[in-house]
């Protein structure tokens, strides 16, 4: 049984480069955006606010992968899925203006929270329901501020 694991490929290593490189390019896009934008509209802090929520969005969604092996816990793997459906709410909600800069970050982070799934052995279909509730409530919300402001 021993040699059975030892030859099981782990993806641990591939999470988490592809993580750091989802995290480094949302900050790239976001000082990108926030360089052309922040001069353009001082009084309305709404894309400050969505571009840190991105931010923050990948930190939580690092921070879950990175310490994916320190024993299985539930909810990490939820939260990782969380983060996949508030980026990709981002894109669709702002295809409009920027959000397809975000695409390769939600896409990468997609993609580890798959690899992920399948390293721990998780069922697939209550994180991706879990992601796609996720999405459905960033997109309200954002509907929500949108109209309030």
């Amino acid at each position: 049984m021993q040699g059975a694991s030892l030859s099981t490929p782990s993806t641990r290593d591939l999470e988490r480069i592809l993580a750091v490189i989802g995290t480094a390019i949302c900050l790239i896009v976001c000082i990108l955006i926030w360089r052309v934008f922040s001069a353009q509209q001082p009084m309305w802090p709404l894309p400050d606010l969505y571009l840190a929520e991105m931010l923050a969005a990948c930190l939580l969604g690092i921070w879950c992968i990175w310490n994916s092996g320190t024993g299985r816990s539930l909810l990490r793997g939820y939260l990782v899925w969380l983060v996949v459906g508030v980026l990709f709410a981002f894109v669709i909600m702002g295809a409009w203006s920027v959000g397809f800069l975000f695409l390769p970050v939600a896409g990468l982070f997609a993609v580890t929270a798959v690899l992920s799934d399948r390293r721990q052995h998780e069922k697939l279909v209550f994180h991706l329901g879990a992601g796609l509730a996720a999405a459905v409530a960033q997109a309200s919300l954002m509907l929500f501020v949108i109209r309030l402001l």
